[in-house]
């Protein structure tokens, strides 16, 4: 048996022959394949282009990248957020940290060992992590063979000169050289995710050594030269697609297990023992053998790296200048531990970057090779060791010699570059210290979109008119839910469940800080809704004649005389906070118009400027429970009530009802916050901040047509009725969410799920009216819509301001929320005696055998015997003797 880990920051589980199949038949497996690939044969380019660069930083899912990197809040150790360190990169380190992650987020085996049971160190949480102190060793070893492609090929393998030979090629000449004893230890062969490497499982040898002596000891059989470094037990590695299987032996790969190997090396490598045991490889290499160098990716040519713009290399040789460590010094490890710490303090702690250029030093190659030295664990104890610096109040700062060595090169101290650096930083507003909270928000670019679109869009133009950039995904949000909710009378049909009838829907916060500009959603509100005040006015007015009517009979002789008051049915829409329950019932029934010959619900709509005028309503008195109105109204869902007074409506009915409220960040976390956060409630909402950005123009732009615009297009739209035909949008919103989810599926991440689930209704809901009032001539004779990429841009920039808000406002809540609830829910294995006494028979065994393990009697084996039968869990081999299917109980 084998393991794999979901996520680094999860325990591991068994893999089982569908799971592997599953793992590396993945579209997302396939995807991230081809890109990390991508990426990787474009990167020396890259590096070396500027214009390249700018090239593919359109690419989307390296901004997407970008952007989440920017916005980690996480802390490293010295104290900073990972996102401020990644601002501080090149753009070609950027690029570089993009392509490793692509490989990072392939499926990650380890096919070496299993691991007991035991505590994470910060969660406390108990699972088989992936620590070689808990290792099981399970006889199998695993080869890492880089760059095969790259250099001589090796025989027998010919290959003419400027003709290609391809990995498999390599492959097939190496496997010829094998004795078939050997070639039956192979379990399985694939191609590595960087497409030039390759990947060996085979069965270890016990009488040749440990995991790093069958290695090296099996290389020298096949004539290629092994990744060292991958010796310890806790080694894993990244699948890749199906179709870069090589080989593989399925019937033994998943249940192989060699219980001599185990015995013999578990406690050395739970005592992180790795080291060569065999004599023949203590030095490095075989005996008799000459060494070999270093793969390619090794060496000094091909680890170029930045620091703030200058070459680290030439950093390092100003460094040690003509004194550079050799074989007569005794203190070459001190050395590279000194300048693993300068790596490390120049990239910000980070280890993989610090290892790759440590070892791309040609006199640390010497001590790899002389005897073996371990260089990721060099990184380590530096690491640890700048740790403890820092927990002592002291400045990580480099070495004395590399200081020197940077003002030699540059002509500045380290403290004036960094210096420089956080400048630059903040005045292009990528510093998070002192900033604006929503800068996490790529506000400018989304104003920069909206703005082209407002050339093409109408009413939109009108409506950004004297609004700051920052503050135009407010009101595109806020101005759709006006325009959509006049256009009540349509429906429309989405891909999930088309059977259902689709309404406009949409429940919208506008946060911002006091002061911030909340007013302009207001303005618009009295222009937009003006279909929907003219027409309730008249209803208003009646239900007024009809309580003044109400109040004479109490006080006047002559109006009792009159003919019976009778209580007007209205249809009353614009409803304040301060509404009644049961009013706000009886007017949404009544709201009522027979189209195309159907009958359909006039939505109920609510503005306030106040989000706290809302909150403080909902805490009682006749506006309580109206919050699983709110709830409901989204999706059009079924309520109802049945009270004992008279004048309550009874029965059921389905909630239409659209809502915008302008609050403060404050009013918003008295909303929705960690302990309400599973109601649901926060990803109906679209929560679309407005930044207190700018200052107020003295000579504002002014045209006189604008508002006769938008009122225009407001009556409009409060006169459209019948489907929408959507099916353009249908097909965005389905790979736009779809391709999301998939990888939020990958990564195990359910907060990031939750939130994507009800984003393509804004998508549609946001973009749909401004589509049809481009394309209203069509709709007005045809009644259709011949949609282009332009709106298709429209609805996937909607989705992304509405995903992108949700992260920001509700992301942290949603994972909490279901790393608490994964706390409650922790349903631990217990093993019991009877798993134990199983565990304990042999893979084959007879009647007696299974008395001895459970210590029962003839009679009682032989019904213990039938019932694991029975189960699946054992089957008759001859007679007397048994054989498992299954190696534990379920």
């Amino acid at each position: 048996m084998f393991c794999y880990q979901q996520r680094f920051d999860l325990p591991t589980e068994i893999v089982t022959q569908q799971l592997l199949w599953q793992l590396v038949g993945s579209p997302q497996t396939r995807r991230l394949t081809s890109e990390h690939r991508r990426w990787r044969e474009a990167m020396p380019s890259l590096l070396a282009d500027d214009e390249m660069q700018r090239q593919w930083e359109r690419d989307e899912g390296y901004a997407r990248f970008c952007y989440d990197q920017e916005n980690n809040r996480n802390r490293m150790s010295n104290g900073k957020t990972r996102g401020d360190a990644f601002k501080l990169l090149t753009r070609g380190q950027k690029m570089q940290a993009y392509c490793d992650s692509l490989k990072k987020c392939l499926p990650f085996v380890i096919f070496v060992a299993t691991y007991a049971e035991s505590e994470a160190e910060k969660s406390k949480r108990k699972g088989c992590w992936r620590k070689q102190k808990f290792c099981q060793l399970n006889g199998l070893c695993v080869i890492d063979f880089d760059h095969v492609d790259e250099g001589t090929p090796p025989q027998p393998l010919s290959c003419s000169e400027g003709s290609s030979y391809s990995i498999r090629d390599i492959w097939e000449a190496a496997y010829s050289k094998l004795s078939d004893e050997d070639k039956d230890r192979i379990l399985l062969v694939y191609i590595t995710p960087s497409g030039h490497g390759l990947k060996v499982v085979f069965t270890a040898d016990v009488g040749v050594g440990n995991l790093i002596d069958n290695q090296l000891d099996f290389s020298a059989k096949l004539g290629l030269n092994p990744d060292e470094s991958c010796k310890d037990a806790t080694r894993g590695a990244f699948l890749t697609t199906k179709d870069d299987i090589i080989f593989i032996n399925e019937e033994k790969l998943f249940t192989y297990e060699n219980k001599d190997f185990a015995e013999k090396f578990n406690a050395d490598y739970r005592n992180g023992n790795s080291a060569p045991t065999n004599p023949d490889f203590v030095a490095g290499k075989k005996a008799g053998q000459k060494s070999e160098k270093r793969s390619k990716v090794d060496s000094v040519q091909d680890v170029r790296k930045e620091w703030r713009g200058y070459d680290v290399q030439t950093l390092i040789d100003a460094r040690f200048g003509d004194k550079k460590p050799c074989a007569a010094d005794s203190n070459r490890h001190n050395e590279s531990l000194k300048l693993a710490s300068d790596l490390l303090v120049l990239f910000d702690g980070d280890k993989q970057t610090a290892l790759q250029i440590l070892k791309a030093q040609p006199w640390v190659q010497e001590i790899i090779e002389e005897r073996n030295e371990d260089v990721e664990q060099t990184v380590n104890s530096a690491a640890d060791n700048l740790a403890k610096r820092e927990k002592a109040c002291l400045n990580p700062y480099p070495s004395k010699p590399m200081q020197a060595a940077i003002e030699k090169v540059t002509g500045k101290t380290y403290q004036v570059i960094l210096k420089a650096q956080k400048a630059d930083a903040k005045a292009e507003g990528n510093s998070s210290e002192d900033g604006d909270i929503y800068d996490q928000l790529p506000l400018d670019k989304w104003a920069e979109e909206l703005e082209e679109m407002a050339k093409d869009f109408p009413c939109m133009r009108e409506l950004f008119l004297n609004v700051h950039p920052c503050k135009l995904p407010a009101i595109l949000f806020s101005s759709a839910a006006l325009f959509g909710t006049l256009m009540t009378r349509a429906w429309y049909h989405f891909w999930y469940e088309p059977e259902l009838v689709r309404r406009l829907n949409y429940c919208i916060f506008i946060i911002g800080d006091p002061g911030s500009g909340k007013n302009v959603v207001e303005k618009f509100y009295k222009k937009i809704a003006d279909p929907m005040l003219q027409s309730d006015q008249g209803l208003i007015d009646a239900v007024n004649r009809y309580k003044e009517g109400r109040t004479e009979r109490t006080t006047s002789t002559k109006a009792q005389k009159g003919d019976a008051l009778k209580k007007p049915v209205v249809g009353i829409r614009v409803h304040p906070a301060r509404t009644a329950t049961g009013e706000f019932i009886r007017h949404m029934l009544a709201a009522v118009e027979t189209v195309q010959e159907q009958k359909l619900n006039l939505h109920m709509f609510s503005f306030d400027s106040e989000l706290d005028n809302v909150t403080k309503n909902n805490k009682g008195g006749d506006w309580k429970d109206r919050e699983i109105l709110e709830l409901k109204c989204f999706h059009n869902e079924q309520d109802g009530q049945m009270y004992g007074n008279q004048e309550s409506i009874t029965g059921m009915f389905n909630v239409y009802w659209n809502f915008i409220y302008t609050g403060t960040p404050y009013a918003l976390h008295r909303k929705v916050n960690q302990r309400n956060f599973g109601t649901g409630m926060s990803t109906r909402l679209a929560v679309i901040p407005m930044p207190d950005k700018g200052l107020a123009q003295r000579n504002q732009e002014v045209d006189p047509n604008a508002n006769e615009t938008i009122k225009t297009w407001a009556y409009r739209l409060d006169r459209v009725e019948g489907e929408i035909p959507i099916e353009p949008l249908n097909d965005v919103t389905y790979d736009w969410q779809s391709s999301r989810l998939e990888i939020a599926d990958f990564n195990g991440d359910k907060a990031d799920k939750t939130l994507l689930k009800r984003v393509p209704y804004y998508g549609i809901g946001v973009s749909l009216p401004f589509i049809l009032m481009r394309h209203w001539d069509e709709w007005q004779e045809k009644k259709t819509l011949t949609m282009d990429e332009l709106d298709k841009r429209l609805c996937c920039l909607a989705m992304e301001i509405q995903y992108r808000c949700q992260q920001f406002f509700f992301g942290e809540m949603a994972f909490n929320y279901f790393a608490d609830q994964n706390k409650e829910f922790i349903v631990r294995r217990r093993t019991s005696r009877y798993d134990l006494c199983f565990r304990k028979l042999p893979e084959e065994f007879k009647t007696q055998q299974f008395m001895e393990c459970f210590g029962c009697s003839q009679s009682a084996a032989s019904r213990g015997i039938n019932r694991l039968k029975a189960d699946g869990a054992i089957e008759s081999k001859s007679y007397g003797v048994y054989r498992k299917v299954l190696m534990e109980l379920p």
